[in-house]
């Protein structure tokens, strides 16, 4: 019998050794065209990420990576049905992974708006990052900050002040220096909204004073009016000042500037705007009342009910609604029955306000053949319904009317319900790239709000 050679059989365990070595240290031939796929992704060479992708599906049909990078590839091609089927699928595969991946489909098609040579749609990118409520993508907003277009700015400042935070802070002062009047209110709005300053440990009020000496008048009197909301009477004797010293064509400024300082001393003031023979003046007004509680503007606004103008009935419905004085109830009634529709659901609003619901109110204006009609129901019922408003915001997404459609995704989304994302999934494929995009930030959104709550229960427990 031959005695067993060790050093041979040793030299073969280390080869052995070594080729397993080499199997498992070494990556795939998948995972190398896994890595080429999304090099040619990043690079924008999406024919080159595409046929990778496929070459692996074709071995690998339920490689979740392969159809991530395909269906991002589609989005970034503009191919957003093909992306959403490419979803579908892995939906049905890969059904805890699903969600990961509508998530970066959605800011994917975000990101693509913010591109796009349409400045309205540059707009609803920027807006749509503002509502989803991260802060990890301020970045995505900065460019924003420097588009050529006033609007995009002003959505841009807007949009940082849902953020807030620190970065946010900076930047929204920083806005404050644009050329355009309008983007440094937004400036002054932001940080009057936001009220992050006082968590960074900064005084709101002294960032705010930097814009009281601002060419524009608007400006400068909402800055003034933010600090009188935070209680500096001096602010407010200043913006008294400012309201006289306005021309005739700034006055609406005033009046809204008087509404924001929620300060009561406004009362006798706004009462007297409420007399103007400038009907914008006197809508103006009547809105600026809702902006407070106060008693003395009962009287005034239920008078305005009865105003020639239906806008300032309008605005004098919904700021009863606000008073919360229920004697006005009748009278509310009664304007229902306005000839103008849009009275009829401002009517609805304030009685919602104050505990009547009118649904056939908001459906009626809901089917009105003017749909500035439609789009101004939805708005109302954005404000006053809350969850209850649902399936008429589910009908009114379906609408003709790109900009009603687009009105009606934005309050779905703001409603933050789950239930509410195959709707929102859907609208994803909507005709209009604008309401692909706020449908696109929505499903983000709301992804977001799952997997907080998510974190919260598993903290809990």
């Amino acid at each position: 019998m031959k005695k067993p050679n060790f050093i041979q059989q040793f030299k073969h365990a280390l080869i052995l050794f070594f080729l397993l070595f080499l199997a498992t240290a070494c990556p795939s031939s998948s995972d190398k065209t896994l890595d080429e796929a999304q090099e040619a992704l990043d690079d924008g060479q999406y024919t080159r990420a595409l046929t990778l992708a496929d070459s692996i599906l074709q071995n690998a049909p339920d490689s979740f990576e392969a159809s991530r990078i395909k269906a991002l590839t589609h989005v970034a091609q503009a191919e957003g049905d093909k992306a959403l089927n490419t979803y579908d699928l892995v939906e049905t595969k890969h059904p805890e992974k699903s969600q990961t991946l509508l998530k970066e489909v959605a800011i994917a098609m975000v990101k693509l708006s913010l591109k796009d040579e349409n400045f309205f749609v540059r707009s609803a990118g920027i807006k749509a990052l503002g509502e989803m409520g991260d802060q990890h993508l301020i970045p995505l907003i900065i460019p924003g900050l420097r588009d050529s277009a006033m609007f995009v700015r002003f959505f841009a400042v807007e949009s940082l002040g849902q953020l807030g935070g620190s970065e946010a802070l900076k930047l929204i002062m920083a806005a404050g220096k644009d050329r355009e009047g309008m983007v440094r209110t937004a400036a002054v709005k932001a940080l009057n909204d936001m009220g992050t300053a006082k968590q960074e440990g900064l005084q709101l009020g002294n960032l705010l004073a930097t814009f009281t000496g601002d060419a524009d008048p608007a400006v400068r009197l909402f800055a003034l009016a933010a600090m009188s909301k935070l209680g500096d009477e001096q602010a407010f004797l200043a913006l008294l000042k400012g309201i006289k010293d306005l021309a005739d064509d700034d006055k609406m400024v005033g009046v809204v500037a008087l509404g924001r300082s929620k300060n009561p001393l406004s009362a006798k003031l706004l009462t007297r705007y409420l007399e103007e023979p400038d009907q914008m003046l006197r809508m103006v007004a009547a809105e600026a009342m809702g902006e407070f509680s106060s008693p003395l503007f009962y009287e005034p606004l239920k008078k305005a009910l009865r105003d020639q103008d239906s806008a300032v009935r309008g605005a004098a419905a919904t700021s009863l609604g606000k008073l919360g004085n229920r004697a006005i109830i009748p009278e509310l009634e009664d304007l229902s029955k306005d000839a103008i529709p849009t009275v009829r659901v401002s009517a609805a609003e304030g009685l919602k306000r104050l505990g009547i619901g009118r649904p056939e109110l908001y459906e009626a204006a809901l089917k009105d053949p003017d749909y500035g009609v439609r789009h101004f129901a939805i708005g109302s019922l954005r404000k006053t319904w809350g969850k209850k408003a649902m399936p008429m915001l589910v009908s009114a997404a379906k609408d003709s009317t790109q900009r009603v459609r687009l009105t009606a995704i934005r309050a779905i989304g703001a409603l933050g319900e789950m239930e509410s994302l195959p709707l929102l999934k859907a609208a994803l494929k909507d005709p209009d790239q604008a309401v692909r995009t706020y449908a696109a930030g929505n499903v983000a959104r709301l992804i977001n709000i799952a997997a907080g709550m998510q974190m919260k229960e598993m903290k809990n427990e």
